[in-house]
């Protein structure tokens, strides 16, 4: 096969395509695409990739803010991750915000630089791990526990002792999916 064959990453689509349908699955995979949603979003059309009854991907943009800053808003300057999360297809960008970990604390769950998303309408229920505006911290992400009557942040790592939720503390979100950083 000569290199003008596959000159453009179409072409290479295609023959791998024809050659190895398995192997553009693979790579859909991979990349995390449908085959629909990589057609859309490239112009590509690759015969026999398609899922018969495939849900359709919807890929959400969602604002990252670090721990102990202020409470997650639009901010022209932030960063920012795209994320395919099936089990929250049905909301909207807005309700969704994401918190890089910082620390130890909620090993071995979550590690340093890891990146939770979260969604603001989750149910906030003992054992979720949820992100909180706290009034001496700005955002931490903790796990949420009742004990005698009282709701309290706990860290998975033993070493770090359970702080009491205050009044002056606001539950932003509950976590909905991780990204970690290799």
């Amino acid at each position: 096969m000569s290199q003008e064959f596959l000159r453009t990453p179409e072409q290479v689509i295609r023959y791998l395509g024809a050659r190895d349908p398995e192997a553009v699955q693979h790579l859909f995979k991979a990349l995390q695409w449908a085959p629909e949603e990589f057609s859309r979003e490239t112009g590509f059309h690759v015969p026999g990739a398609e899922i018969p009854g495939a849900i359709p991907v919807v890929r959400y943009r969602i604002s990252v803010i670090d721990p102990g800053a202020g409470p997650p808003m639009w901010n022209e300057g932030a960063e920012y991750i795209t994320l395919h999360i099936p089990e929250l297809r049905d909301k909207r960008e807005e309700e969704l915000f994401a918190v890089r970990v910082k620390g130890d604390s909620m090993e071995p769950t979550l590690r340093d630089r890891d990146i939770v998303a979260f969604w603001t309408g989750g149910a906030r229920e003992p054992g979720r791990i949820v992100a909180v505006h706290v009034h001496w911290d700005g955002v931490i992400v903790k796990r949420l526990q009742r004990y005698n009557g009282s709701w309290h942040l706990y860290s998975d790592n033993p070493n770090h002792p359970p702080v009491p939720l205050t009044e002056e503390d606001r539950i932003l979100g509950v976590a909905a999916t991780l990204v970690r950083k290799m």
